[in-house]
This record gives structure tokens, C-alpha cells and sequence, in this order.
């Protein structure tokens, strides 16, 4: 080859491949171990994978070997072949390049030792020889360069920087991955993006970037808080959006390769280089992406203002709401109403069912400023505080322990979220009978999904139990008999509610299994984010004609900015934002007035659901709960009672 990878990146912006590991199992290629042993078991799929990315425009090809170092091959019984995959790996992707007839370059994949969700290796000297190992024998199949990434901690990176660098003198590209925190994006040791820089600054790599775990949006932000366009040559590959786990436990991706290629150019913009894609992106996004930058100087800077019609920036975190004293008397502050709101609204009067209004309470945080944040919702007319888990792999308080304290100190029901995915039967029983035993008897039962995180963001969890089953098994303890059939000596007294998707690809499919949730004992169901009302409505005329209506509250979120509505638009499954709300957020952008367009926009919603649905749970209703909810309850008309 005529010019180095070195030397192309210097002189112009350079479009790595998509996702291997996904892509290679959506194509039908599985194996028992690890991922990686397709590179010899199935050599013929993987050389496919690598002839599609490079066809749809890819310069650069990724060996098939992420996570593939003796540590992480070991757990699989496959440590003695460790050279073998890491050759067969590189001799692939450098067959592949070599009949390209344009210039193309093979990196070499390498992860961390240390899997997700470890602490940093005991013995930094064996994660070291491990990734000398593995670089050795990428490096003799004829890779160009090496990529570290994925690496969740700065000092481990590092290493592995230094690592390869014993070795060989092949560029190399350092990437971390970060992860979705009230506080911004940070990797999950807490460093910023501006850490991770600054640590690798004299390490020697080529490019310093960030891929997986983070969607095309949430990667800008990243990219951008890495250090100015006259900084380090930067690295971006986000995932193709949020991952979804489905009824067959497979995983579907959200993220169209058109809104991809937006945010690709933007990296660029941002002083990225090297460009391209993670989990869940395919060669028809890189084909995109190739597209987007044949018409794009990536050396030129805007020579004007930005447009004011473009979509902006990703918006700032709103700083926490103000932790109230604990010792102070808070009877005049929305303390509460009393309790009974639920029991009111499943029974109701002659004259009507109440209209309800519940506050979500999720996220990051500690419970003092998820108590501040209730009771200013509950100032703001909420009667119900609506506590759902948060989709981190950070620290945070665990739900049913917020509820509980939450339940303790706001005089107003609160309805707990119980998911099932990490959890066995046995552990779920004793977590439902705990928790009526502290006072929590209004649930809601959903499978829910793994937080994102780096690596096999969509794999982990015990799946014993999904949503379906955990609302079985708590209408079971109603009736006083345990997940063996045995008699309790008391039965529970839950209301019991479950979640409906009408976002949901397959809509019918949908709607049958609400029918299932309300047969298994669902007395309630409330669905996921709404920003329009026909797909619910089919749901709940699936419900009527199967005679199984029971009271439905729809989510219903506040939008707080254009890059709010794009991200759901674009990035997250299962919910559907239609042009009808899109384009006024957009000729709104982020600025200061964007939350009142988003406030207005939920407020008709809610208007128009009242006479659809029994209710609403507001989520997001920004850094001042109060106001927006007051509005909300005031677009239900006169339904809504304390």
C-alpha cells in the first residue's frame, strides 16, 4: 500500500466498518463460545461481513476479534487458541482489503481484559501480556493498525497503549466508552471525557475517541467535551441508538443509518477523523455515512453563523432541584394530600372514575433529591408518585428502596416498578412480599431491559422471569399461594398494574399481550412514552372487544428541546414521536423557550387523551415539576380531583 493509515488520517477523514458481532448474529452466525471463534469456524461468513462494509464506502476494517485476549478466551475454553483466532482474525479483514483496488486499511480489535461490570484486573502484568499476546499475532496476520476499545477506565487504557507500543510500532487508536449519568457522560470509573484525554495525551496513539454504549447523539456531546477541533485527532463510532431486548430475548437496535450519517458529519465538524459505527450499525449505515461525507469538507470550518433551523446542540442537564432541610416542618410545602388515591381511582364513584395525575420519580441521584424533587411534583398536583427503575450501571439507590423512603416521608401513594430481568423467581417472590410487608402495595410488572453499557450492552440479565410471569406470580401471593402452589399464611393485598407498548413494532402483537397481562391480573395497565394517540387507541379497542378494559394512564412526556425529541425520534425503540411533534421542537430548538413548546405540545396530549384513557404519568417535567404538572392538570379539564 502506497500510503499509511498514519498518513491518510493526517490528510483527510478516514470511514471505519459497523458492528461485527451483531451484524455476524443477525446474518445466523452463533456459536457456543465466544464470538471471536467464527474466525475459524466460519471464516466464509465472516470475509462476507467484511466484503459488505467495504462495499458500502468503509476505509478502514476491523478484525473479527474484540474481546478475543487469552483472559476473556479462557471463560470459554478457548485460551490454547488464542494465537489461532487473532491470526485467522487479521488474515480475513487483510484478504479482504488487499482485493479492494482502492486504498483500505485493517485494524486490528482489541478490548479490555477486564470484562463489563469487573473491577480493574488484579494483576495488571497479566492484562498486559495478554494484550501483547494478542497484538502479536494480529500484527503477523497483517493488520495497519491497532484499536483499543470499549475501555471503561482511563488508567486501563493506558495500559494497554503502553502494552501494545512493547510490541510492534503499528499506529494505534485509543477508545473509551462512556455512559449516560445525570452528571454528563462519564466512563464508569467517573472520568469525563476531558479526563480520558489528558491521561492519553502523551501516550503516543494516532487518535484518541470514543465508541459503543452511546447512541449517534449522545456520543457528540462526548466528542465534543474531548477537546477543541485544534486538539488531538479525535475517533468516533457510536452505536446505531438504544437496544431493545423482545419477547425472544433477540435484540433490536433503534437508529436509521439517514440520521446516523447527520450526526457522522457533526463528529467530524467536532474534530473526529476517524469515523464510523458500533452495535447495531450495519453496512447500509456506513453506506449512509459514506454518502454524507463525499459532499463534505471535513478541513473546512462553517464559513458563516450556523443555521438557526438546523438542529442543535445536545441540551444541558438542568442542575438538581435544592435539597429541602429534613428538619424543617413541611406540612405547607406539598408535603401531601394523604393517601388513597389509587384505591379511589380502581374503585370509582357513581359519577366517574377520577382523572389521575402521577409523577414519575427515576434517574440518578440520591434520595434526598428525589425527595425534593416529590414533593415540589406533589406541590404541583400530583397524586401519585410514580417511582421507575433507572436503565444505569452506575451507583444508584435501588428502586424499591427509594419507594420505600419516598412512601415514608410524601404523604401520597406511590406506585413501585418491579422489573424482572436480573432477578430469579425465588428472589422476586421474597422482594414482593418484602415489599408489601414496608406498606408498598401498588406495583407494576414489566420484563424491563439491562442498562446499556459497554461491550454486550443487550446480553446480560437472568431472563428466569419476564413481565408477564412476575405479574402471575404477585397475583398468585394475592391469593395467598406462593410460585410452588403452597398456602401463605397470609395473602398480600397488591394492586397490581403492567405495562403496555403501543410504540411497539409489532402493534397486534402488542395488543394481544395486554389482553394476556389483564387476564394474568393486571387491574391497571399504563403504557411506555406517548407522543400520539392512535396506536393506543387500537390497543384499547383490542382490550374492548376482548372484554378486557380496565383503566389505561399514559405516559406523557414534557419535552425539554429539539435534541430531547430527535434522540426519541431516532435513537430509542418502541416509542413514536410523529412529524406533528418533531418539527415544532425543531423551530424551537434548545433554547430557553424550547421547554415551554414541549410543555404546550404534552398539554394537548393530555387535553386530548382524557377522553381515552383514566389518566397520565408525567415524565420529565423539568427542573420546575410544580409548574408543569400544574399545567398538565389543568389540561385534563374538570376530571381531575385530589
Amino acid at each position: 500500500m502506497s500510503e499509511s493509515f498514519t498518513d491518510a488520517l493526517a490528510r483527510r477523514v478516514l470511514l471505519a466498518d459497523g458492528a461485527m458481532g451483531t451484524l455476524a448474529r443477525a446474518s445466523g452466525g452463533r456459536v457456543e463460545g465466544h464470538g471471536a471463534e467464527l474466525c475459524v469456524v466460519a471464516p466464509e461468513l465472516v470475509t462476507a461481513l467484511h466484503e459488505r462494509y467495504l462495499a458500502a464506502g468503509a476505509d478502514v476494517l476491523q478484525t473479527h476479534t474484540f474481546a478475543a485476549s487469552r483472559p476473556r478466551l479462557e471463560r470459554h475454553g478457548l485460551a490454547r487458541r488464542v494465537r489461532e483466532i487473532n491470526l485467522a482474525g487479521a488474515r480475513l479483514a487483510a484478504a479482504v482489503r488487499d482485493g479492494a483496488g482502492r486504498p483500505a486499511w485493517v485494524a486490528g480489535s482489541v478490548s479490555p481484559v477486564t470484562p463489563p461490570g469487573q473491577a480493574a484486573p488484579a494483576d495488571p502484568a497479566r492484562a498486559a501480556a495478554a494484550v501483547r499476546e494478542q497484538v502479536e499475532a494480529l500484527a503477523e496476520g497483517g493488520v495497519d493498525l491497532v484499536v483499543l476499545e470499549t475501555f471503561s477506565r482511563a488508567d486501563e487504557l493506558l495500559a494497554a497503549v503502553e502494552a501494545v507500543r512493547e510490541v510492534t510500532d503499528l499506529p494505534v487508536v485509543a477508545q473509551a466508552t462512556f455512559v449516560d449519568e445525570d452528571a454528563g457522560h462519564v466512563t464508569t470509573a467517573g472520568e469525563s471525557p476531558a479526563d480520558v484525554v489528558a491521561r492519553l495525551a502523551g501516550a503516543g496513539a494516532v487518535a484518541i475517541g470514543t465508541n459503543c454504549t452511546l447512541g449517534p447523539q449522545g456520543l457528540l456531546d462526548v466528542v465534543r467535551r474531548m477537546g477543541p477541533t485544534d486538539g488531538p485527532v479525535l475517533s468516533a463510532q457510536p452505536n446505531a441508538g438504544l437496544p431493545h431486548v423482545v419477547a425472544d430475548r433477540s435484540v433490536r437496535f433503534a437508529g436509521d443509518a439517514e440520521h446516523f450519517a447527520r450526526y457522522v458529519l457533526r463528529y467530524v465538524e467536532a474534530g473526529a477523523r476517524l469515523v464510523g459505527g458500533c452495535c447495531g450499525t450495519t453496512p447500509e449505515h456506513i453506506a449512509a455515512a459514506a454518502r454524507a461525507l463525499t459532499t463534505h469538507d471535513a478541513w473546512s470550518p462553517p464559513a458563516s453563523p450556523p443555521d438557526p433551523g438546523a438542529p442543535p446542540a445536545p441540551r444541558r442537564r438542568a442542575a438538581p432541584a435544592p435539597v429541602p432541610d429534613e428538619t424543617a416542618d413541611h406540612t405547607a410545602d406539598g408535603a401531601g394530600p394523604g393517601r388513597g388515591a389509587v384505591e379511589r381511582w380502581l374503585r370509582p364513584r357513581r359519577s366517574g372514575r377520577d382523572f389521575l395525575v402521577a409523577a414519575e420519580v427515576a434517574g440518578a441521584g440520591g434520595p434526598d433529591e428525589h425527595l425534593a424533587r416529590a414533593r415540589r411534583a406533589v406541590a404541583g398536583g400530583a397524586s401519585v408518585l410514580w417511582v421507575s427503575r433507572p436503565r444505569t450501571r452506575r451507583a444508584s439507590t435501588s428502586t424499591a428502596a427509594l419507594g420505600v423512603h419516598l412512601h415514608d416521608r410524601v404523604d401520597v401513594d406511590t406506585v413501585l416498578t418491579v422489573t424482572s430481568w436480573q432477578t430469579s423467581m425465588l428472589a422476586l417472590q421474597a422482594d414482593l412480599l418484602g415489599l408489601h410487608a414496608l406498606g408498598l402495595h401498588t406495583l407494576v410488572c414489566e420484563t424491563g431491559n439491562p442498562p446499556v453499557h459497554a461491550e454486550q450492552a443487550v446480553r446480560d440479565g437472568v431472563w428466569e422471569v419476564d413481565g408477564l410471569a412476575l405479574l402471575r406470580l404477585a397475583a398468585g401471593l394475592n391469593r395467598g399461594v406462593d410460585a410452588d402452589g403452597a398456602e401463605l399464611g397470609t395473602p398480600t393485598a397488591f394492586r397490581l398494574g403492567a405495562r403496555v407498548t403501543p410504540g411497539a413494532e409489532d402493534l397486534a402483537h402488542e395488543a394481544e399481550r395486554a389482553v394476556a397481562k389483564v387476564e394474568a391480573g393486571a387491574e391497571f395497565l399504563v403504557t411506555r412514552p406517548v407522543f400520539e394517540l392512535e396506536r393506543l387507541r387500537a390497543v384499547v379497542e383490542t382490550l374492548e372487544a376482548a372484554g378486557r378494559r380496565v383503566p389505561v394512564l399514559a405516559s406523557v412526556g414534557a419535552l425539554t428541546g429539539y435534541a430531547q425529541a430527535e434522540h426519541l425520534h431516532h435513537e430509542v425503540p418502541d416509542v413514536v414521536v410523529p412529524e406533528a411533534v418533531v418539527e415544532p421542537m425543531r423551530r424551537a430548538g434548545d433554547g430557553p423557550d424550547a421547554a415551554d413548546t414541549g410543555l404546550a405540545l404534552a398539554a394537548d396530549l393530555v387535553a386530548e387523551a382524557a377522553d381515552l384513557v383514566e389518566g397520565v404519568v408525567v415524565r420529565w417535567p423539568g427542573p420546575d415539576p410544580a409548574t408543569a404538572l400544574a399545567r398538565l392538570r389543568a389540561a385534563a379539564g374538570g376530571r381531575v380531583r385530589r
